[in-house]
């Protein structure tokens, strides 16, 4: 059990972690923390921002129409909303931003309010300018042909990319039915990266059996921003399958990928 004194240093990580802007806002959506990654993110200082509405961090146009109180209800009717929006800085400059909200309950699983976790969606601002020498050699099978399925467009394209600079030979698909199609069509395809969650009937659980069956051998490694434990519990995911958390760093995909190709399994 984690004791007040594990909490003090958790909240000391939280605080001033600059990575991720991490923060809490309450039920009408109103925002109440603020770490060192929201400043550093989007320019404000903790006394500037806190007290204001969420809805003042996204643009004009989308303030107009909705998209912050669609992402708070969404949130709060599936547990999880997760997406790619634009974001204004305190300078007043814009960008994408990668969005994770969660709803937070308190004493008796009373709604308690929100978590955010957010980061800058291009590449150029999250990598370092040089590579570490151990993320640049990680990628030793380069001559593998990787298949990317994910039904969001900007967490697909960000994925090939990634995979293209790391010199994997890349194809990608926005559905399950898709990537069975490429799977059916192409016969050089050596590791299936799918996202679990997806909609129809081919999600990334199902999908993997038929690809499976399709082409016995084929890699599989599955990605989610969705804890493993809880898409387990939930029948999302079976146990004991390579997986990968979202949102990740190329050093980890680059890890993960190459330990999938490597394995006997």
């Amino acid at each position: 059990m984690m004791t007040a004194n594990d909490r003090e240093l958790l909240q000391l990580f939280v605080d001033d972690l600059t990575d991720y802007a991490i923060v809490i806002l309450d039920p009408q959506g109103t925002i109440r923390t603020w770490n060192a990654g929201a400043r550093e993110l989007l320019g404000y200082a903790e006394a500037d921002i806190v007290g204001r509405r969420f809805s003042e961090l996204f643009t004009k146009a989308d303030i107009v129409t909705g998209q912050s109180s669609a992402a708070l209800r969404d949130a709060l009717q599936w547990g999880r909303h997760e997406t790619t929006c634009r974001f204004v800085r305190k300078d007043g400059s814009r960008f994408e931003a990668r969005m994770i909200l969660r709803p937070l309950s308190g004493g008796r699983q009373r709604f308690a309010g929100y978590g955010m976790i957010a980061y800058e969606a291009s590449e150029a601002k999250r990598a370092p300018a040089t590579e570490p020498r151990s993320a640049k050699v990680v990628a030793l099978h380069t001559a593998a042909r990787i298949l990317v399925v994910d039904d969001d467009k900007h967490v697909r394209e960000h994925a090939v990319d990634e995979l293209s600079r790391l010199g994997y030979s890349v194809v990608s698909a926005g559905s399950g039915e898709e990537a069975l199609a490429v799977l059916q069509r192409e016969d050089d395809i050596d590791l299936l990266f799918t996202d679990v969650v997806m909609p129809g009937a081919l999600a990334g659980r199902a999908l993997a059996a038929k690809a499976t069956e399709l082409r016995p051998g084929l890699k599989v490694l599955f990605a989610s921003g969705y804890f493993e434990g809880a898409l387990v519990g939930r029948g999302d995911l079976e146990t004991d399958v390579q997986f990968l958390m979202k949102p990740y760093a190329r050093r980890e995909l680059a890890q993960k990928i190459e330990a999938v190709l490597k394995s006997t399994s």
